[in-house]
C-alpha cells in the first residue's frame, strides 16, 4: 500500500483509497467505456436541446443547419440532384440524418474523454477533478473553434432578422454555448456514472443508494433532454415549408396576367423560412460605396418608390411548365438607392446580395444596374408575404429566380466575385433564356376534324421583351404569326393567341417559338433545366378524329 500512496497522480485521477482493492484493468476499461458512452449520449442530447431552443427562441441556426449549408456549397449540381432524388426532395430527411450523426459523434467522443482523463476505478467522490474540468472545457472550446472556422461563411444568418455582423456574433456565441453545455454534462455525467469507492464513514447501503440516484439523475437528464429535443423538432417542423417547389396555379388551363400572391410559384432553400422581427431587421449597404449606410424598414419606405410588373422564372422551369409568375412589385429602384449613397467606387465590379437565411448571390455590377432592379416590400398591393421574402427582396429583370434573392439584409459592392450556393454548385448564372409556352390546347387533347381550336400561351425573355411569337401545327415545318397582347411592363411576360382548324384526322405536334426584343429567335436546341436552364421549343401532341 505504500507504493500506492507514493505514486504521483494527476488531479482528477484519484487513486484507490487505502485499504481497498482497485478494479482489474479489463473491468476498468469495460466500465469506463460503457459509462463514457452513456455520458456522451446525455451530453449530446443536452447540447442538442440547447441548439433547438436557441433556434426557436432566437432564430440562431443550429450546427446541423450550418453543416447542411456548408455541404451544399461543396458539392456539384449533379450530386445535388442525385441527393434530391434520393430523399424525394425532402429537406427534413438529410437534416434528420445529420442530427442523428451529430448525436452519434457526441456519444462516441465520450470514449476520447474517458481515455484522456483516465480515472482509476473505483473512483473517489462525485466532484470532477481539475484535469477533468480542463479536458471538458478543452472539448467545448475545440469543437466551437472547429465549427466557427468550418462554417465561417455560413454564420452570418439569423432567422429572426438580425443584421449580418450581429448575426455572425450570435451564431458563434451560440456554438460556444452549445459545446460548453456538452463539455459540462460530459464531465459531470461521466464522474457521476462511474462506480465509487465508499468512504470509510459511509454505510455501504447508503453509498449504493447515492450511486443509484446519481446514475438515475444522469439518465433522467438525458431522457429529459431527448424528449425536449423531440418537442423542439416537432415545433420546428410545424412551420415546415411544404410549399417549396410550388408551381403557379393553373386552374382550368387559365393563366392570370397578374398572378395572385397565393398562386405564385415558390421555391426556397429552407426547411423553415425566416420569420423576421422588423424591429431587428436592417438593410445594410457596404463595401465599395462612397457613402455606406443602413436603413430600418420604416426609413426604407420613405424613399422614392415605384410599382412595376416583373415576371419571375425559376431556372428549373421546364418545357410547358409553370415555375413562372408575374406580379406587381412596389419598392425603391436599386439605382435610386445607389445614387443616394454617392454611387459605387471605381473598383466595384460586383454586387453581392446577402439574406437573412444565409443565402447569397453575386452578379456583375454593371449588368445589374443596367437591368434597373427593384427592392420590393410590396407584392400586388400587399405587404410582401413571408414566403416571398418579407420584409424585402430584390427583383432583377432578366435573371432567373434564384438570382432575385428573398429576405434581403445586406448589399455589398465588391471588387471580387463571392461564391454562393448556386454558383458554387455550377448552376448557370447568365441572363435567362427566351421561352414560350403553349397553354391551350393541352397535351393529349382529342378533338374532331373541322373544329376551330383556340391556341394560347405566354412568351418571356426578361427585360429584352418579346417582339414576335409563331406557332406551328406540323412539327416545325411551317410557322404562323400569332397575335400578341400588350405586355404589362417591359419586364413582364407576354400573352399570345391564335387559332387552328385541322381538316384531316391524325396525330399532330404543335410547337411555339418566340423572338425577343433584340430580334434574336428562341434557340431550337433542346436541353433540360439542369444546370443551365431549359431551352428549345415547347411541344404539345394532339389527336384529331
Amino acid at each position: 500500500m505504500a507504493d500506492i500512496k507514493s505514486t504521483p497522480r494527476r488531479q482528477g485521477m484519484p487513486a484507490t483509497p487505502p485499504g481497498s482493492g482497485g478494479f482489474s484493468k479489463t473491468r476498468t476499461v469495460l466500465l469506463s467505456a460503457g459509462w463514457a458512452l452513456v455520458a456522451g449520449l446525455a451530453a449530446s442530447l443536452c447540447a442538442t436541446l440547447v441548439m433547438g431552443l436557441l433556434r426557436l427562441l432566437a432564430g440562431i441556426p443550429t450546427p446541423v443547419e450550418l453543416f447542411g449549408d456548408f455541404v451544399l456549397k461543396h458539392i456539384d449540381v449533379g450530386t445535388f440532384i442525385r441527393l434530391l432524388k434520393l430523399t424525394n426532395n425532402s429537406k427534413a430527411v438529410p437534416l434528420g440524418q445529420a442530427l442523428l450523426g451529430m448525436i452519434a459523434i457526441g456519444t462516441v467522443l465520450g470514449w476520447l474523454y474517458a481515455l484522456l482523463v483516465r480515472i482509476k476505478l473505483p473512483a473517489r467522490g462525485y466532484r470532477p477533478g481539475r484535469w477533468e474540468w480542463v479536458v471538458g472545457l478543452a472539448f467545448a472550446l475545440a469543437m466551437a473553434l472547429v465549427a466557427t472556422i468550418l462554417f465561417w461563411n455560413e454564420t452570418p444568418q439569423n432567422f429572426m432578422g438580425w443584421p449580418y455582423t450581429p448575426a455572425r456574433v450570435l451564431t458563434i456565441l451560440a456554438l460556444l454555448l452549445d459545446f460548453v453545455v456538452y463539455g459540462l454534462v460530459l464531465c459531470l455525467g461521466y464522474r457521476f456514472l462511474l462506480p465509487k469507492q465508499p468512504e470509510a464513514t459511509t454505510d455501504m447501503a447508503v453509498a449504493q443508494r447515492r450511486q443509484l440516484l446519481a446514475r438515475g439523475g444522469v439518465v433522467a437528464l438525458g431522457v429529459g433532454a431527448g424528449l425536449g429535443t423531440f418537442g423542439a423538432i416537432q415545433k420546428y417542423l410545424s412551420d415546415y415549408t411544404v410549399y417549396d417547389g410550388m408551381k403557379t396555379a393553373f386552374p382550368k388551363h387559365i393563366v392570370h396576367p397578374i398572378t395572385p400572391n397565393n398562386e405564385h410559384y415558390v421555391v426556397t432553400q429552407n426547411p423553415v423560412d425566416p420569420d423576421p422581427d422588423i424591429a431587428l431587421w436592417r438593410l445594410e449597404l457596404t463595401g465599395l460605396l462612397n457613402k455606406p449606410g443602413s436603413y430600418t424598414y420604416d426609413e426604407l419606405q420613405k424613399l422614392p418608390s415605384i410599382s412595376r410588373a416583373i415576371t419571375l422564372e425559376c431556372i428549373a422551369n421546364g418545357e410547358n411548365d409553370h415555375l413562372i409568375g408575374n406580379a406587381i412589385w412596389h419598392g425603391v429602384p436599386l439605382r435610386t438607392l445607389v445614387e443616394q449613397h454617392g454611387g459605387a467606387q471605381a473598383d466595384a465590379r460586383y454586387i453581392a446580395f446577402y439574406c437573412i437565411d444565409g443565402f447569397n448571390t453575386t452578379l456583375p455590377l454593371k449588368e445589374v444596374l443596367e437591368a434597373d432592379p427593384l427592392l420590393a416590400w410590396n407584392m400586388n398591393g400587399e405587404v410582401l408575404p413571408r414566403r416571398h421574402g418579407y420584409p424585402l427582396r430584390i427583383l432583377i429583370p432578366g435573371r432567373y429566380g434564384e438570382e432575385n434573392p428573398k429576405w434581403l439584409t445586406r448589399i455589398d459592392f465588391s471588387p471580387d466575385f463571392v461564391n454562393g450556393l448556386y454558383s458554387a454548385q455550377g448552376w448557370y448564372n447568365g441572363i435567362l433564356h427566351t421561352m414560350s409556352r403553349i397553354d391551350l390546347p393541352y397535351q393529349d387533347l382529342v378533338i374532331r376534324a373541322g373544329d376551330v381550336v383556340p391556341m394560347t400561351g405566354i412568351a418571356f425573355a426578361g427585360n429584352r421583351g418579346i417582339k414576335r411569337v409563331e406557332v406551328s401545327t406540323d412539327a416545325g415545318n411551317t410557322w404562323k404569326d400569332t397575335t400578341l397582347e400588350p405586355a404589362t411592363s417591359k419586364d413582364s411576360w407576354v400573352f399570345w393567341k391564335s387559332s387552328w382548324q385541322p381538316i384531316h384526322a391524325g396525330d399532330y405536334t404543335l410547337m411555339v417559338r418566340a423572338t425577343d426584343g433584340t430580334g434574336e429567335v428562341q434557340t431550337t436546341r433542346r436541353q433540360g433545366t439542369v444546370p443551365n436552364g431549359a431551352t428549345g421549343f415547347a411541344r404539345v401532341k394532339i389527336t384529331v378524329h
